[in-house]
This record gives C-alpha cells, sequence and structure tokens, in this order.
C-alpha cells in the first residue's frame, strides 16, 4: 500500500515541477519580450528559420514574429504607453473635491 501512495507522490512532484518550471519559462520570456523586444524577436526569427528548414512549416510560421506596421509616438498604437500625444487616450478628469458644508448644529459659533 506504502508503495502505491509513494508512486502518486512522485508523479504529484513531478507534474508540479513541470506546471511551475512551465509558468516560470511563460513569464520569463514575456518579460523579455517586453525589456528587450529587438532580441526575442531576432530570436524568435532564427527559431522559425530552423524550423522551417526541418520541415516544420506551421510552427515556424505561428512562431515567426509579427512585423511592426508603423509604430512611433503620435501613431496611435498605445503598445508602449509612453506617447504624450495619443489620440485614443481618454482624457483625464481631475479630481474635484466637494466644498465643506458647514454643519447645521444648534450651538454657538
Amino acid at each position: 500500500m506504502s508503495v502505491v501512495n509513494d508512486s502518486h507522490a512522485i508523479i504529484g512532484n513531478i507534474v508540479q515541477g513541470l506546471v511551475i518550471a512551465g509558468l516560470l519559462g511563460w513569464s520569463i520570456f514575456f518579460m523579455l519580450r517586453r525589456m528587450m523586444p529587438k532580441w526575442i524577436s531576432n530570436q524568435q526569427r532564427q527559431l522559425a528559420h530552423t524550423l522551417n528548414s526541418k520541415g516544420w512549416n506551421k510552427l515556424a510560421k505561428w512562431l515567426e514574429p509579427s512585423i511592426s506596421t508603423g509604430g512611433g509616438c503620435g501613431s496611435g498604437c498605445n503598445s508602449c504607453g509612453s506617447c504624450p500625444s495619443n489620440p485614443n487616450k481618454p482624457a483625464e478628469q481631475p479630481v474635484q473635491w466637494k466644498s465643506p458644508q458647514p454643519s447645521k448644529s444648534s450651538g454657538c459659533h
């Protein structure tokens, strides 16, 4: 009975480790894509080229990075969020404070 429980525990630990490793890898990929987009794009392009030469055309086409179509400030893409003149950005409304109401107490003022 203890052998079955031990094998279930081992399999559970392996699955847990694989899930955590997958999430960590996915997070690192997106962090690198955000911090070093040119490097990641070059790496994806090289991997897609290698897969294409091996005959895995569908996977290579899916992995090929998309070509940016005219980014830059003022284009309205809002991909980086740093453009000061983004036409699609909603106007910010300043906080409006209510003026203090005089208290309605019956005491002397």
